[in-house]
């Protein structure tokens, strides 16, 4: 009766080894066939971590730990918190309360983060040393500009006002510290707070229950005792200002104001604090209880099923990693140009744009931008080319070997603005619907709760409860089995190892690749950690196959083999969680940070000295780190950018053009503006008591110097509701002077700047939607609707007469290659099909405007309402304009150059056969996904949004 158990075990183990010996053969035999080794190797051990050995893992807390292993600073938590400046009173609560393990091993964990975890590079400019060490002096000199000086003592006056207040960003100083722990010590004093009791699933941000606002209380007066401290030791600049600000809003004669700053500050402080606290914790725990699971579980198939254990851990040696790499402002035209300069289309067109926009003469009042970008290495690339190894060596690679891997066209979603498109390229969620991200733009109204959101500022901490809130489901939610890391991203909250987006952006400015170091460190500690793994994992294989071949008679050796085994396994798990991640998310800010502030194709930007090869150094430091893990040939890479940048020539503000010149013929209306000037210093908003937004005629915001939104509050159907043109055609002023068509004061008042204005023809809904496009054309008016039923789609003018002209349809691109004679007759065709009452689907739609100026426009726009959150009016410049901005680079207007976003794809051995052609950049997540899992993706289930390109790669 025993032997039955036994034989059905030997049978399945049998039957798992034959199935994973066949999935092997078929795979070889594939490979031979094609060298296309794009299909994950073996999804064995990845299925059976998920659906097996963790798929009842929960995180727990855990008080079974030394808190001596927290070195802060090389020194013992307690003697590290004797060093800061903390009030006596304070000092002497915190070293009482550091015998309390809940308390210590958490404070201990966040300082480690924020001290160890964030001081441990060298804080130089590697990318400076770089350049010094592979150019001449002579060379550099040449290419010096007012992010990079060979000398720094030669900075001029100019390049210091338009540089250092901006780059200045936070002081980590012991004050920094004390400040922290004296919070900490606030909110994590009792024994009623989260990790005394249990881990939940999703950090509870502050509400307005009683509790809440007597913390909120209590944090706020201590907060501004530390904060005044802290003031006095940043340097003076805007940062020093605005503190002084918010101290300023906390004395007493101000203590009544529900939404003073102080306030504000307080809540979005204590939500940091606490948020970040439970996920440093979680990220402490979880490597060491996931390497007790995975020893449980090894240790008991090595009883019971050997041979299952070897098929594991032989699926484990070459399993598929993935990673995935956003880049801020990344545009593929512009990169294609700059690796492949000789005869670029865009680079010489972008000149010409430059030399025509200084030559051209406005009749209406604009301003300019308050940096004037520098040309002289586009002039040169243009003019000479180039021939430099150490340019773009990353770039010029991945153009060389794997061109066809990237979409000739990477598509970004209506308004192009990184706010709305990070979560879509990180995640692969649509913006509507149940997993969606629920972020149509970088601003929006809440109708339903009266909240205004405005993400440059204390609102930006918002964004994680507002997509919780939709269910969207980030890659560390999805792979929560796997091994994950993130370097620099928001959405992070499952990853298992996490270096904060926010502390990044914070000091990543005046500390030059700040971010990019701490992740270079973490990867190369781990590669080390990967190739011993990897070799005890052989040798454990090789020794449970010995152990196997024992006879039966030797029992006392089996007994003494198989503990030698056990102990081998649980050293295993643990190396395990210290290797190298199967999966990696990447966010690198800084070619759209600066390439706002300097223009796209300033020195500063892409010149041998500037930003994009700055990234591709620190892109090829990743590739190394992955080849020296041994990991790289088992490596799919995707990386995508959320939208281009285009150049600004012109600022004018749209309020005072339309609304002031309204106010002066007897038409007031009362307007309320929620966001900053792009160049301005980031907003407050009290998240607990924000301001309403009733008793307005229209809700202005805009962002980027491209988009601009109008909320408009006239709907016959109530408050809630967007109003749809015909009611804005009618509009009555909450002062009742008189009737207005609003949209054709707008549109006539900014006709000199103006692209075209976007407003709800119909309500949006999934099944239908239409949406008017009105803008002036050579002196004309011009009204036409984009209409969408099911999935077919039409773009006509309204007057039914003409055809419609305002999205370029049929004018081709100036920056990319003249359309062969095959495209000319395709476009032809296609032409002559959609431009009709009856229209086209949407995947001809894609491929006409594909050769147009406008990639994609008729399907952007009638998508840009499907959220009801998305503004009533949009409002999108002419090129070269730029609205309510000081600086010279925008995007989130309607250009090729904005709406162009980099995204592709590359493995060794991976050859397509045709190249990529327009592909949302919403792709980048789902195709990493079902490389890494093996499971499909299907858009509109399971929160995806956006098809994976996986297919396309593999022919």
């Amino acid at each position: 009766m025993e032997m039955k158990p036994r034989r059905k075990i030997k049978l399945v183990s049998l039957w798992v080894v034959a199935t994973l010996t066949c999935f092997k053969m078929s795979i070889v035999h594939a490979e031979s066939v094609s060298n296309i080794p794009v299909v994950a190797p073996i999804y064995y051990s990845g299925t059976l971590i998920k659906n097996n050995i963790l798929n009842q893992f929960d995180t727990t807390i855990s008080t079974g730990r030394d808190v001596t292993v927290f070195t802060i600073a090389g020194m013992t938590l307690d003697a590290y918190i004797l060093t800061l400046p903390l009030d006596v009173e304070t000092k002497s609560r915190v070293i009482k309360r550091l015998s309390n393990p809940f308390y210590s091993i958490s404070l201990g964990r966040f300082l480690y983060v924020f001290y160890d975890q964030y001081s441990r590079a060298e804080n130089q400019d590697q990318f400076r040393k770089y350049s010094i060490d592979h150019y001449s002096s002579t060379q550099l000199e040449a290419w010096q500009h007012s992010l990079f000086r060979l000398d720094k003592s030669k900075i001029t006056e100019e390049e210091l006002s338009d540089d250092v207040e901006r780059r200045e960003g936070l002081t980590m100083n012991r004050q920094f510290f004390a400040m922290l722990v004296s919070i900490y010590d606030e909110l994590f004093n009792n024994d009623d707070w989260e990790l005394a009791k249990s881990l939940p699933d999703h950090y509870q941000y502050l509400t307005t229950s009683a509790k809440d606002r007597a913390t909120t209380e209590h944090v706020q007066t201590l907060l501004m005792e530390a904060l005044s401290k802290y003031v006095q030791t940043m340097p003076q600049g805007e940062m020093r200002s605005a503190m002084n600000a918010i101290l300023d809003d906390a004395k007493p004669a101000n203590q009544g104001k529900t939404n003073n700053k102080a306030q504000a500050l307080t809540i979005t402080l204590i939500d940091f604090v606490r948020m970040n606290v439970l996920k440093a914790y979680r990220q402490y725990v979880q490597p060491t209880q996931r390497a007790e699971v995975f020893t449980a579980w090894m240790q008991d198939k090595l009883e019971d099923n050997p041979d299952e254990l070897i098929a594991y851990l032989q699926s484990r040696q070459n399993r598929p990693r993935a990673v995935q790499i956003v880049v801020d402002g990344l545009s593929q035209g512009l990169m294609e140009g700059l690796a492949q300069s000789k005869d670029s289309p865009y680079l010489h067109q972008a000149l010409k744009q430059e030399q025509v926009f200084k030559a051209f003469k406005l009749k209406g009042e604009t301003g300019s931008p308050e940096h004037q970008p520098q040309h002289k290495f586009l002039n040169q690339l243009v003019n000479k080319g180039e021939n430099d190894p150490s340019y773009l060596p990353f770039f010029k690679h991945l153009y060389q070997q794997h061109k066809n891997g990237i979409a000739s066209d990477g598509i970004s979603s209506t308004p192009t603005i990184s706010v709305r498109n990070l979560p879509i390229v990180k995640t692969g969620a649509a913006v509507s619907g149940k997993g969606g991200t629920g972020i149509p733009n970088f601003h929006f109204v809440n109708r339903q709760h009266d909240r205004a959101y405005y993400f440059f500022g204390n609102d930006a901490l918002q964004l994680e409860p507002l997509t919780e809130q939709r269910g969207m489901k980030t890659m560390f939610d999805r792979l929560k089995y796997l091994k994950t890391m993130n370097c620099n991203a928001q959405y992070d909250w499952n990853a298992q190892l996490s270096f904060d987006a926010l502390v990044n952006l914070g000091l990543g400015e005046s500390i030059r690749d700040f971010g990019e170091q701490r992740c270079l460190l973490e990867l190369h500690h781990r590669a080390e950690m990967e190739r011993i793994a990897s070799k005890r994992r052989q040798a454990l294989i090789n020794e449970i196959q010995a152990y196997q071949r024992l006879s039966d008679w030797r029992l006392l050796t089996k007994m003494s083999q198989k503990g030698v085994l056990s102990d081998q396994i649980a050293e295993l798990a643990t190396l395990n969680e210290q290797a190298m991640p199967d999966y990696l998310l990447m966010y690198n800010p800084w070619p759209d940070h600066f390439a706002h502030f300097k223009g796209p194709f300033g020195d500063e930007i892409i010149n041998p000295t500037g930003e994009l090869n700055r990234l591709d150094f620190w892109l090829g430091q990743v590739d190394e780190a992955y080849k020296q893990a041994g990991i790289h040939p088992h490596t799919l890479w995707g990386m995508a950018g959320d939208h281009g940048l285009s150049a600004v020539h012109y600022t004018l503000s749209p309020e005072s053009v339309v609304f002031d010149g309204l106010k002066k013929q007897g038409i007031e209306l009362k307007v309320l503006k929620i966001s900053s000037d792009e160049g301005e210093g980031p907003k407050m908003t009290n998240a607990l008591h924000y301001p309403s937004n009733k008793g307005v005629d229209v809700v202005i915001a805009s962002t980027a110097g491209g988009n601009y939104m109008m909320d408009f509050f006239n709907s016959k159907r109530g408050w809630k509701a967007q109003p749809l043109y015909d009611e804005l055609s009618k509009f009555m002023p909450i002062s009742g002077s008189k009737t207005i068509n609003i949209i054709d004061e707008i549109v006539y008042r900014l006709r000199e700047s103006l692209d075209y204005l976007v407003v709800r023809e119909s309500d949006c809904l999934p099944e239908r939607c239409a949406v008017r496009v009105v803008g002036y054309r050579h002196g004309k008016l011009r009204n036409e609707v984009i209409t969408r039923v099911g999935d077919h789609i039409s773009y006509q003018a309204v007057d039914g007469k003409s055809e419609p002209e305002l999205l370029s349809v049929a004018q081709s691109n100036p920056y990319k290659a003249t359309l062969s004679h095959q495209q000319v007759k395709r476009k032809q065709v296609l032409m002559k099909s959609c431009m009709t009452e009856k229209g086209c689907i949407g995947s001809q739609w894609r491929e006409l405007t594909a050769m147009s100026a406008r990639p994609d426009s008729v399907m952007q726009l009638i998508h840009l309402y499907e959220d009801d959150r998305a503004g009533t009016v949009n409002l999108f410049p002419k090129d070269g304009f730029g609205y309510n901005t000081l600086v010279p680079g925008r995007h989130a207007g309607e250009t090729y150059l904005e709406k162009d976003a980099f995204i592709g794809f590359w493995k060794d051995g991976m050859q397509p056969k045709a190249r990529l052609g327009a592909v949302d950049n919403g792709s980048l997540a789902p195709t990493l996904f079902e490389y890494l899992t093996g499971k499909p993706v299907k858009v509109g289930v399971d929160g995806w949004g956006y098809p994976s390109v996986l297919m396309s790669l593999q022919h």
